[in-house]
């Protein structure tokens, strides 16, 4: 075996053993016969094709493992419901940033004016195009617009460090969100999409819970929520309204999706919310050291621990699912035999 034909070879391993049984040797003849005498590595053309095409047939494998049990269903679902949220923060956003700039862009301390508008605008434009292309049932545009949503976030990300030096990486949250939406989105969009899924009651559930999660977040109606004064160390009546209400009724649009896709959208959503919160606290940790309040190992060990959350929340989320199925699988079969 020369060098050039184990090289090929080890290229090979990425696609499935059922197809390299059935594939390989005539794929290894046919790149040797098309390589140049005393080559010794494969052409970077060819390997970058072998590597895409194997990953390729392997992810192709796996959907087909998922064909019937409601991930790809719930995948949808799940992204349409994370970019209604998206759109209801920008459009919250950029009222508040109407509020300030009429009272004085507190940004222009920092030497950047318009910011507090400039931001949640791109985001109110993007983000209601993708919601509105996945209810009209336009998948590949939705991945498209998703696509640009990821873009708008970096440059969001972007815009808000150069001003606000570790503290602007707050943003962060948005960029790994709308990363998660379009891969969502593209897992979904060989399979059933939101409208049948839902259906309409589902579809009316799900923008009522996005719209309830956003006007209770106006600048406005902060004060009534929070009234000053209440002891913020107890339970706030206001995270009931705030968070619970418009949780529940997203709740209420999941379940519409019937049973072997519900609890897939709530261990896709756990997952992404806490991939949310996650983000969300990184940035402080980032800036707590950066003033010296924390030491690099500490600061790099609690990134860690952070991180790993969402992986907990996948796997035991995935392994409560499981059990709950097999349990209500045991029990239909039970009321069969019994008939």
């Amino acid at each position: 075996m020369t060098g050039l034909e184990r090289r090929y070879r080890r290229l090979m391993r990425v696609y499935p053993a059922g197809h390299r049984a059935a594939y390989e040797e005539e794929m290894i003849g046919v790149l040797l016969s098309g390589a140049p005498p005393g080559r010794r590595f494969p052409a970077p053309a060819d390997a970058m094709d072998l590597i895409r095409a194997g990953l390729t047939a392997r992810l192709g494998r796996a959907f087909h493992l998922q064909r019937g049990t409601g991930w790809r269903d719930a995948a949808a679902v799940t992204a349409l419901f994370a970019a209604l949220l998206m759109a209801g923060a920008g459009i919250t956003r950029l009222i508040a940033g109407l509020v300030l700039w009429g009272q004085g862009d507190p940004l222009r301390l920092h030497g950047v004016d318009g910011l507090m508008l400039l931001d949640p605008a791109m985001r109110t434009v993007v983000w209601p195009l993708v919601v509105l292309a996945a209810v009209l049932g336009l998948r590949r545009v939705t991945v498209v617009l998703a696509v640009a949503g990821v873009l708008v976030q970096a440059v969001v990300v972007g815009l808000w460090s150069v001003p606000m030096s570790a503290r602007g990486l707050s943003p962060v949250w948005g960029l790994a969100a709308g990363i998660a939406i379009t891969a969502l989105f593209a897992v979904a969009v060989s399979g059933r999409w939101v409208r049948p899924v839902l259906g309409v009651r589902g579809l009316a559930l799900a923008v009522g819970g996005a719209a309830l999660a956003a006007v209770t977040r106006m600048p406005a109606l902060e004060g009534f929520w929070f009234p000053r004064g209440f002891d913020e160390s107890f339970f706030q009546p206001g995270e009931v309204i705030q968070d619970w209400a418009p949780a529940l009724v997203l709740a209420a649009a999941a379940w519409t999706a019937g049973r072997w896709v519900r609890g897939r959208i709530a261990v896709l959503s756990a997952t992404l919310l806490t991939v949310v919160h996650v983000l969300r606290d990184v940035p402080g940790l980032v800036n707590v050291a950066l003033l010296g309040e924390l030491g690099g190992g500490e600061m790099l060990s609690g990134i860690a621990v952070s991180l790993l959350a969402p992986v907990v929340i996948l796997g035991g989320g995935l392994g409560v699912l499981r059990a709950v199925e097999s349990l209500a699988d045991r029990g239909h079969g039970h009321v069969r035999a019994h008939e």
